[in-house]
């Protein structure tokens, strides 16, 4: 039962990651700058500071996209576990 709490918990992160990804974008490039600033690649300045500075979202459809898979994958992933854990308890053996 404690592995399925701790699936379930992992799928509700998930899936508030993907959701930020894919809706929140401007959320999901402050996390990906700050992991970038840990990285030692951090010190090259930016060449596409100046192209979103002109509204320019080119990642936009990128975004989108890896945020909705991150998203169904976790529903999967937690609905999957409950499913077998269900089956598993309720089985006559």
């Amino acid at each position: 039962m404690n592995g399925l709490l701790l699936i379930d918990a992992a799928a509700v992160l998930f899936f508030l990651v993907g959701f930020h990804v894919a809706f929140r974008r401007e959320t999901a490039r402050r996390w990906l700058a700050a992991i970038q600033a840990r990285t030692p690649a951090a010190n090259r300045s930016g060449e596409r500071a100046a192209a979103r500075a002109q509204g320019d979202d080119e990642a936009a459809p990128v975004f989108l996209m890896i945020g909705v898979m991150i998203m169904a994958f976790s529903f999967t992933a937690a609905a999957f576990a409950n499913l077998i854990a269900y089956y598993t308890a309720n089985s006559p053996n």
